[in-house]
């Protein structure tokens, strides 16, 4: 990070999410899947899916399995 998000963090302000969380990061996305751990483990009932076969865009480039991870997810919370 450069610019006024260099030294800009809000780690501190995790647990106070208190709705269901679902992490969705590509395998290959430079804000890797054990950077996103940081967030499901702050995020009291958090869940992490890690699509295998994406980088930053797995809305579209598995558009289909995030689909279907996200109704699944929604409708558990619903």
């Amino acid at each position: 990070m450069v610019g006024s998000f260099k030294d800009w963090s809000a780690v501190d302000r995790l647990p106070s999410i208190s709705v269901p969380t679902l992490a969705i990061s590509g395998r290959y996305d430079e804000a890797t899947p054990r950077l996103q751990e940081v967030l499901v483990d702050r995020i009291a009932g958090a869940e992490q899916l890690i699509m295998e076969q994406s980088s930053h865009m797995p809305f579209w480039e598995e558009r289909g399995a995030y689909m279907a991870a996200v109704r699944e997810f929604l409708a558990r919370h619903d």
